[in-house]
Order: structure tokens, then sequence, then C-alpha cells
């Protein structure tokens, strides 16, 4: 099957919830074990609990590098190799504000943990990989790390050095038969962006009684040239593709899952 992953074991992190539920599943239903990794411990084990086939629920700080030394070397431990890494976990602003904000604290936090967390989730998995002259990387970006597309600031500056550092290190472990790729979603409904309809439903009273989830797809599905948002398992199915043996020469590369969004003017 296209995008197969038996006998492989992948760790995602930012799993309990959203595009990292997506993708942790998808890469189960096609054969990886997962170690599911999350900040909220609370939100690991449920969706550990939920998906069919081996499963580890882990406790993960991406911008504690003791934390992330440990799942790491947690998933070799019980699985005996780590063959995939997919950085997923991020942030759109300091914690309990706004998204998209542009204040000292946010860009400490989002460069903390999309850009930071980054690099150190990736420290910690490649000398296993070059050891086993085996690796799949692949970092969530986004399609704000391009252009703004509505949101400056912090986050589209930390998912734009994310596409930077994923062609710099593809380019590094090359020689190593370690594949390094980007995913840059389009509109996906996750709690992410039920928290950016609230803060619109709470600026537009003429939007008091109309759903959150209706907020967001009046925003987007005008701008897409399919007419759809995506889903996590869209994300997903692309992140297994890269992971696997079919995309085996694809490395250096973002790949957008946006419904066109990229190629409009």
């Amino acid at each position: 099957m296209l995008g197969d992953l038996t006998g492989k074991k992948a760790l995602v992190t930012g799993a309990g919830s959203g595009i990292g539920t997506g993708i942790a599943t998808v890469m189960a239903q096609q054969g990886a074990s997962v170690a599911v990794a999350d900040l909220n411990e609370e939100w690991a084990n449920k969706v550990a609990g939920e998906i069919d086939g081996a499963t580890l629920a882990i406790r993960l700080d991406v911008t504690d590098t003791a934390s992330v030394e440990n799942a790491v070397q947690r998933v070799i431990s019980e699985w005996g190799e780590l063959d995939i890494l997919v950085n997923n976990a991020g942030v759109a602003s300091a914690p309990g504000k706004s998204a998209g904000g542009d204040r000292e604290e946010d860009w400490d936090a989002t460069f903390a943990v999309n850009v930071k967390g980054v690099v150190h989730c990736c420290n910690a998995a490649m000398p296993h990989m070059k050891e086993r002259r085996f690796g799949k990387i692949i970092s969530i970006a986004s399609m704000g790390g391009h252009a703004p597309r509505r949101m400056g600031g912090a986050y589209a500056a930390s998912k734009a050095a994310v596409l930077r550092h994923t062609k710099g290190l593809a380019g590094e472990l090359a020689s190593f038969n370690i594949n390094v790729n980007a995913i840059c979603p389009g509109a996906v409904w996750t709690r992410f962006q039920e928290a950016g309809a609230r803060v619109t439903q709470q600026s537009d009273p003429s939007l008091v009684d109309k759903g959150l989830e209706q907020i967001f797809l009046d925003r987007y599905d005008p701008i897409i040239p399919l007419g759809r948002p995506q889903t996590p398992e869209d994300i997903g199915n692309m992140a297994a593709f890269l992971a696997s043996e079919d995309a085996r020469n694809v490395t250096g590369q973002c790949v957008h899952v946006d419904g066109g969004v990229i190629i409009r003017d």
C-alpha cells in the first residue's frame, strides 16, 4: 500500500489533539508503532488509548532538552529504534494570549516551541538515526511561513524559520540516508482554529449566534481554490507518505496540503 509504515517506529510531538492526532492515527493505520507525545499528558493518554496498534503515551515539553532526550530514549528503549520523527508541537502566541500576537512574550513563546522545540527534537533523534543510517524527519510548518496570509508577527516568522531549518538539515543529513521534509497545512479545524473563531465571534456582535465551526468555514472556504478545508487526517496522509519508502528520494521539500491556497495571488 502507498505510505506503508509496517514495522516502523514513530514519535509524534503535539499528538494529543488536532493535526498531531491525525498524524499519529494515520501512521498507526499504516502499520507504524506510534509514540503519542504531548505536553498535556491526559490528552496523550487518551489518544494513545484510542489508536489501534502499538502506542506509547509520553508527556513531552519540547522546550526542555531533558524532556526531549527522555522521550527519544524511551522510544528507543521500548521499541529498539526510532525511524520517524514528526515535529508537530506548536503555538501561535504566548499561553493564554490571542493567536497571531506580536508582543515580546509571543516572540519568546513561539520561537521556544515552534523553532527551538523542533531543533531540540531533531538534535535528540539525529545521533540514533545517523548511527543506523536511516531516518525520516517531518516538521509541520505553515503557509504563514511563506506569506503573511493575514497573519504576520511572531508565528509567521517562526514557521519561516522551520522551513529554512528543514532545508538546511536535509542537506546536512542526506549522506546519512535521512530524509527531512516539511508540511504546510491549510485550514484545518482544530482547537487552534476554534480559539481563533472564538476571538472573531467576540469581536463581532453579529456573529454571536453563529457556531464557531461555521465562522471558520465562512472565513476559509471562499479563499480555498478547492472550496473545502482540510482535515487532520489529510495532513496525516501526507506525513505517512513522506515517512515511507515511497518518498525515499524526497528531501528538503515543503509540501502544501492546503486545497490550493498557496497558488492564490
